[in-house]
C-alpha cells in the first residue's frame, strides 16, 4: 500500500511538470501562429509603405546631384519602384521603370495628381495615396504576356491589387518646385501566407513531439528528487538531524541537497549546544540552590552556626543565582530584538578602570590579578550600561579560564576611528576547530565544564548581541596551552578634552 501511494504521488508530480511544459510550449506555438500568419499581411504592408517613403527621401537627396538619373534608376531597381519627376505644371521631366505594367502613375488622372500635390503642400511637403484596383493583372514572364495559363493561376491574384503612390514636393533653388512621385505595388501575400502555414503545420507537429519528449524526460528527472527531498525535509522537521539529502538531478537540485545537508548539520550542532547548555545551566543553578539550602538548614539545626560568615555564603550564592537568572533574561531580550541602546558619551577608560578595581578587590582573597593597561583616556558614543556589561562578561570569562597564574590583562589602545580593547588570559586556550563557534548562541567548549568564578557562563552570547547593536568589531585569538585573547573595537571616539 505504501509503495502504491509512493508511485501515485510520483506520477502526480510528473503529470504536473509535464502539463506545465506542454502549456508553455503550446503558448509559444500559438504566438508564432498569430504573428506569422494572422498579422503577416499587415506587417508586410507597413514595411512596404515605409520602404516607399524612405526611397522617396533618398531620391530627394540625389535629385540635385550631377548623376541623379543613374542614382534614381538604382533606387528604383533596388526597391522595385517606378519613379516620375514632374514640374509644377505636371509635365514629366524624368521617369524610371515606367515600362512596368504594375506602375499606376500613368493611370492617375489630372485631378488625382493635383489633389496629391495639394495634400503634399498642406502636409509639410509629402503625401501618400493607397489605391486598390479591381482590374485583373496579366502576369509578365520573361517579357511576354501570359494570359489564361492555369499554371500561373496561383501568381495571378487578379483582384484587390493594392498600389501606393507617394508624392513629395521639393523646392529647387527657392524658385522651382519639383514633384517626386514614387509608386509601388503592395503584392498580395496570400501565397506566402499559405506556404508559411504549411511550414508551420509541419514545424508544429515536430515541435510538439519534441516538447512532449522533453517534458516527459524533464518531469521524470525532476519529480523523483523533489519527492525524496520533501520526505527527508519532513524527517528533518521532526528532529532527525542524521538524515542525508542526496540523489541525482539538475545542478539546482544538487545545490539544494547540499544546502539542506548543511542546514541539517548546523541544526544538529545547535541541538547539541542546547543539550550542553541545559546540562551546564542545571549544574550552575543546582550548586547555589544546594549551598543556600544546606547552609540554611545548618544554621537552623546546629546551635552557634548562625554566623556572619555562613550568612555571607548564602548571600553570595543568592547573588550568583540572581545574576544567572538576569543573564538568561538579558540574552532572551537581546535575541528577541526588543533591547534598544541609550547612546550617550561614555568615558570607556574610566569605566573599565572602575570595573577592574572592583573585580580585583572582590578576587584578591583568591589571589587573582587583573591588570588594566591603557595609552590614554578616551570617550566613545555608546550605551554605558551595556558596554559595562560587555566588559564585565569578557573579564569574568577570562577569570574563569585564566589558568594557574590567575592573571588577566586588559589592554586599551586608541586606533583609527575608535578604540580597541583586548582581554587576555594564560589559560588552556580554545582549540582552533572551535574558534568559529565561540559566539554561537548555545556554544560551550567541549572541555570539561568549569563553574564560573564570576557571572553566569552566558557572557559571550550576551557580548555578541550587545556589540552587534553597537555595530562594533570583535573577535577571538587563541592558542592551545598559551591562552586566549578576546578583542573589541568600538567606533566614534571623542577627544576627552572636549568634555572637560
Amino acid at each position: 500500500m505504501k509503495l502504491f501511494k509512493e508511485k501515485l504521488r510520483l506520477h502526480s508530480v510528473k503529470v504536473k511538470i509535464f502539463t506545465a511544459f506542454m502549456i508553455f510550449g503550446g503558448l509559444m506555438l500559438l504566438l508564432l501562429w498569430i504573428f506569422q500568419v494572422q498579422f503577416l499581411d499587415q506587417f508586410y504592408q507597413m514595411s512596404k509603405k515605409h520602404s516607399v517613403k524612405r526611397a522617396a527621401e533618398q531620391i530627394n537627396e540625389v535629385l540635385t546631384t550631377e548623376y541623379f538619373k543613374e542614382s534614381i534608376d538604382e533606387i528604383a531597381r533596388q526597391n522595385d519602384l517606378c519613379v516620375s519627376i514632374l514640374n509644377e505644371d505636371y509635365i514629366e521631366l524624368y521617369t524610371s521603370n515606367r515600362r512596368d505594367p504594375r506602375c499606376m502613375i500613368d493611370k492617375m488622372k489630372q485631378e488625382e495628381l493635383e489633389g496629391l500635390y495639394e495634400e503634399a503642400l498642406a502636409n509639410q511637403g509629402s503625401a501618400s495615396q493607397l489605391i486598390t484596383t479591381d482590374e485583373k493583372r496579366t502576369q509578365w514572364i520573361f517579357g511576354l504576356p501570359q494570359e489564361g495559363d492555369e499554371a500561373q493561376d496561383s501568381f495571378q491574384k487578379g483582384k484587390g491589387i493594392q498600389n501606393i503612390t507617394y508624392a513629395s514636393v521639393l523646392n529647387v533653388y527657392d524658385e522651382t518646385s519639383l514633384i517626386v512621385l514614387v509608386n509601388a505595388e503592395i503584392s498580395p501575400v496570400n501565397a506566402t501566407v499559405e506556404a508559411i502555414r504549411t511550414q508551420l503545420i509541419i514545424i508544429t507537429i515536430i515541435l510538439l513531439i519534441l516538447a512532449m519528449l522533453l517534458a516527459y524526460l524533464s518531469a521524470r528527472k525532476i519529480a523523483k528528487p523533489i519527492i525524496t527531498i520533501n520526505d527527508h525535509a519532513k524527517q528533518l522537521a521532526a528532529g532527525n538531524y542524521e538524515v542525508t539529502f542526496d540523489g541525482d538531478g539538475y545542478e539546482e537540485i544538487d545545490e539544494l541537497n547540499q544546502t539542506l545537508n548543511y542546514a541539517a548539520k548546523e541544526l544538529s550542532k545547535v541541538q547539541q549546544y542546547q543539550r550542553e547548555l541545559i546540562a551546564n545551566m542545571s549544574h550552575d543553578l543546582r550548586t547555589p540552590l544546594t549551598m543556600i539550602s544546606g547552609y540554611g538548614e545548618m544554621m537552623r539545626d546546629i546551635p552557634g552556626e548562625n554566623t556572619p560568615e555562613n550568612v555571607q555564603v548564602i548571600i553570595d550564592e543568592a547573588n550568583r543565582l540572581t545574576g544567572l537568572v538576569n543573564d538568561i533574561l538579558d540574552l532572551s531580550k537581546l535575541q528577541a530584538g526588543v533591547q534598544t541602546l541609550a547612546v550617550t558619551p561614555c568615558a570607556i577608560t574610566k569605566m573599565i578602570l572602575r570595573l577592574t578595581e572592583r573585580l580585583q578587590k572582590m578576587l584578591e582573597a583568591r589571589d587573582y590579578h587583573i591588570k588594566f593597561q591603557y595609552d590614554k583616556e578616551c570617550v566613545i558614543e555608546g550605551d554605558e550600561i551595556k558596554l559595562n556589561q560587555v566588559m564585565y562578561n569578557l573579564i569574568s570569562n577570562a577569570v574563569t579560564y585564566c589558568g594557574d597564574d590567575r592573571t588577566v590583562i586588559v589592554k586599551q589602545e586608541v586606533v583609527e576611528n575608535g578604540v580597541r580593547i583586548a582581554i587576555s588570559d594564560h589559560g588552556a586556550g580554545i582549540p582552533e576547530s572551535e574558534l568559529p563557534y565561540v559566539w554561537d548562541r548555545y556554544y560551550k567548549s567541549k572541555q570539561h565544564h568549569v563553574r564560573s568564578t564570576l557571572g553566569s557562563g552566558l557572557g559571550l552570547s550576551i557580548v555578541k548581541n550587545i556589540l552587534d547593536l553597537h555595530h562594533a568589531e570583535y573577535g577571538v585569538e587563541s592558542e592551545t596551552s598559551k591562552g586566549t585573547t578576546f578583542w573589541v573595537k568600538l567606533h566614534d571616539t571623542i577627544d576627552d578634552k572636549t568634555l572637560s
